[in-house]
């Protein structure tokens, strides 16, 4: 596994497991107990968005997000290169923009804080931008290895033909 495996999953998994066992303990607590832990419910919400935006990006490093291949399958391999190269690009500049408007909310409420923790909430919002701009490198990195593979394929072909 390289580094960068690594290193998004352990930054998937940590707040993953937080909120797997914050909402266990916090459940144990509110309903056996009697004794509900309030900071529980925020952290867990931090932590909630944190792992989406992580998990977006880990799915896009790995070509795991949910696309209908039904029309692609029927088209040539230049076509089906051409549209994906088209989706790609659509879709960086969709995240882009979301990474952009999610940016200026965090700015817009970093001085209003949680009720329980007092934590800003810029520190919730800017998990929309992270996560954003991390699943547009992925889809660029992901639109450049079909490219380069296609290109390496034509090359082999025409090695072959000679």
């Amino acid at each position: 596994m390289s580094i960068t495996r690594r290193i998004f999953t352990i930054l998937l998994g940590l707040p993953l497991a937080y909120l797997v066992l914050a909402t266990s303990y916090s459940v144990f607590m509110r309903y056996w107990m009697e004794d509900p832990i309030l900071w529980m419910e925020e952290t867990s919400g931090l932590a909630m968005i944190w792992v989406v935006m992580v998990g977006a990006m880990c799915a896009e490093r790995d070509g795991e997000n949910l696309s209908i291949a039904f029309l692609t399958e029927l088209m040539g391999e230049k076509t089906r290169l051409i549209c994906s190269i088209a989706v790609s690009l659509i879709s960086i500049g969709l995240l882009l923009y979301i990474a952009f408007l999610g940016n200026s909310l965090a700015n817009r409420v970093a001085f209003k804080l949680t009720g329980v923790l007092k934590i800003s909430w810029y520190w919730i919002d800017i998990a929309v931008p992270v996560g954003m701009v991390g699943a547009a490198v992925f889809v660029a990195i992901n639109m450049v290895k079909k490219i380069r593979g296609l290109d390496q394929q034509e090359h082999n072909n025409e090695g072959e033909a000679a």
